[in-house]
């Protein structure tokens, strides 16, 4: 099948279409049981008054945004394959993000594109997450991408 075929007009109206805002707080407990679990030992994360001294407070690890989940579109996407693979995420940080911090996270597809491999047609649907502060400052962004492709029963929700 040709691209064209696989993406329909559907779809292509799912291109920057946000999903509404969920908000997260930044809690201290988590930073520090996130920290321990990643074996970050890093002061910044768990001493207040190192932390204070050095960045202004204790901040969570970078990759503490992965614990963010966004809320799903209003409509379902309608996807026309049934595996899903994790294509993988790239993130790109701004600002710190401080305990005490609320973050909104939102999140929009961006591009859908097709890819022809051993397997067969495959969807690629990248999606970008914004996460931004309760000051209105966007700290974050991360590019997901996901691969679909396969016919049968959906093995993903």
């Amino acid at each position: 099948m040709s691209e064209k075929e696989i993406i329909t007009d559907e779809m292509k109206e799912f291109i920057n279409l946000e999903s509404k805002p969920r908000i997260h707080e930044v809690e201290k407990r988590l930073v520090k049981r996130f920290a321990e679990a990643i074996g970050d030992e890093n002061p910044i994360y768990f001493d207040e008054e190192y932390a204070e001294k050095n960045v202004g407070g204790l901040i969570a690890p970078p990759t503490f945004l992965r614990l963010f989940k966004t809320n799903q579109l209003e409509k379902k996407f309608p996807e026309p394959f049934s595996n899903l693979v994790d294509g993988g995420s790239s993130y790109t940080f701004y600002y710190d993000i401080f305990v005490g911090d609320k973050i909104s996270a939102v999140s929009k597809i961006t591009n859908l594109f097709v890819k022809t491999g051993t397997m067969g047609d495959m969807l690629f649907k990248v999606t970008l997450i914004s996460y931004t502060n309760q000051n209105n400052k966007l700290v974050a962004t991360q590019e997901v991408v996901t691969i679909t492709y396969g016919k049968g029963e959906k093995t993903f929700l």
